[in-house]
């Protein structure tokens, strides 16, 4: 059986920017995604098939469905949550908490194949830079994730080695990215240590 929806086009101003819909796609392609997790939501409320102990357990597994089908490569963000999904802040937190401890060798897997492709792309450039650069910095832009993952390395790096290695800087972010700052020497020996 097919089915389709009408959102109004307030309803649509408002999904576009907080599921980050891209451009490509149409309001319609948007309409048809969300109608699923609509149905669903509904149906198997009507059914009796869930019935939720909390307002938190109803909303975080909405929203566990909101990534899973349309934010499928971005692990859940306390950021995301409040600024665009409007769930208060300390919910937020929580939801953002329980959800990514749910997926937490997922998020960690995607967010170290992230850092090395990052990693190999910058590779070249500054492996073909002069050594007595190595304090130069390489500037990138990561996931938080990613950023968590390149932070475990060097610590690792400095507990072996404290003086051949620096921890990288921040230079800013945004609600899922961060702007890095990492020197040359160190970024050569992440790359040793992830074998890139």
């Amino acid at each position: 059986m097919k089915i389709t929806i009408d959102l109004s086009e307030d309803r649509i101003a408002f999904l576009v920017p907080a599921l980050d819909w891209p451009p490509s796609k149409t309001p319609e392609e948007l309409a048809q995604a969300w109608l699923p997790l609509a149905v669903e939501a509904w149906l198997s409320w009507l059914s009796g098939e869930k019935r939720y102990n909390s307002l938190t357990e109803q909303y975080t597994d909405w929203i566990e469905k909101i990534y899973k089908d349309l934010l499928p490569t971005e692990a859940p963000s306390t950021e995301r949550l409040f600024n665009s999904f409007n769930v208060p802040y300390g919910q937020a937190q929580y939801i953002a908490r329980v959800l990514n401890n749910r997926e937490t060798a997922r998020w960690r897997e995607q967010a170290l194949d992230e850092l090395k492709a990052e990693l190999g792309k910058r590779k070249d450039d500054v492996y073909s830079w002069d050594p007595d650069r190595a304090e130069d910095g390489v500037d990138m832009v990561l996931s938080k994730l990613a950023v968590r993952g390149l932070d475990d390395t060097i610590d690792n790096l400095y507990r072996e080695s404290p003086g051949e290695v620096d921890f990288r800087s921040r230079l800013g972010g945004s609600l899922t990215l961060v702007k890095i700052r990492i020197n040359a020497r160190t970024f050569r020996k992440v790359c040793e240590q992830l074998d890139i």
